[in-house]
């Protein structure tokens, strides 16, 4: 069963004050649950369309629906509630004295009782792994926390849909598995996650779908798989294949693995599938 499309992008352009156009007719659907990589080089649109989509820019032409309702600007709060954004700069977006201030600030905002803010904030933070650092100042805090403050930030909002700008730059190989494994608990909590990056091995080993923008446009949208397959696609978007693919292609290529054999997606199904071969 195909599940609901959340959100919907139709038609985007955008232009900032220089009159060159940041986005040019740009669609998207973004359905229930999926894990969606967004690629392309800089200046390629990513940023710009997440703005859109959360409504903190307004689109020149076009149109945003969220559950099939066209958003006008009286809708925006609502679109910004249930489409939370996480950017790239963590100091961007921290504002509060302590960590527990932070997370609270959102939930304050939409004028919960103190009991529901609490819950809130006290999840958050838990998800979050912030506990021991809830009385902390976020300003006197490592890359990597601060990154989970501002992910806990959003989480505490409570939306349905959740975009990250960038989530790995300055994140050091630990982590990036940190993240990995918060992606992984938000998607288990039902969550709809949009993430852009350059990082395409942290993309094809963790995105279902992804979406790939040029000149201000999507140039492809499919399976992560398929995308980061194609020479064209991957010339087009100034992408480079995914190490783990490049790693396929030799096994191939020396007739360690036969041709038809599936892509693994890390180094774990690597091991299995090649316990698999020997052992048949």
């Amino acid at each position: 069963m195909m599940e609901e499309i959340l959100l919907q992008a139709e038609n985007l352009s955008y232009s900032y004050g220089t009159g060159s156009k940041a986005l040019h007719d740009v669609s998207l659907s973004v359905r229930k649950g999926e894990k969606i990589a967004v690629l392309g080089s800089n200046g390629a649109g990513k940023s710009t369309c997440f703005l859109n989509l959360n409504g903190v820019l307004i689109p020149d032409t076009g149109t945003i629906r969220y559950k099939g309702k066209v958003i006008g600007k009286k809708d925006l709060n609502e679109l910004r509630r249930e489409v939370g954004i996480v950017f790239q700069d963590a100091d961007n977006q921290i504002i509060a004295s302590t960590v527990s201030a932070e997370v609270s600030f959102g939930p304050m905002n939409l004028r919960l009782s103190k009991e529901e803010v609490k819950q809130r904030v006290e999840m958050a933070l838990k998800s979050m792994n912030l506990m021991m650092l809830k009385d902390r100042p976020p300003h006197y805090l490592s890359g990597g926390e601060k990154k989970r403050v501002s992910i806990a930030d959003i989480i505490a909002m409570e939306p349905e849909v959740i975009i990250f700008d960038e989530p790995t730059a300055s994140l050091d190989p630990v982590n990036v598995e940190i993240l990995t494994q918060v992606l992984d608990e938000m998607t288990k909590m039902g969550k709809t996650l949009l993430i852009s990056t350059h990082d395409v091995d942290f993309a094809y080993k963790w995105a279902d779908r992804a979406v790939v923008f040029a000149g201000g446009t999507i140039i492809a949208d499919g399976p992560v798989t398929e995308i980061l397959t194609s020479d064209h696609i991957l010339n087009q978007g100034n992408l480079k294949k995914p190490v783990l693919m490049e790693v396929y292609d030799s096994l191939v290529k020396c007739r360690i693995l036969p041709e038809m054999s599936p892509y693994f997606r890390d180094t774990q199904e690597l091991n299995q599938l090649l316990n698999r071969q020997y052992e048949g």
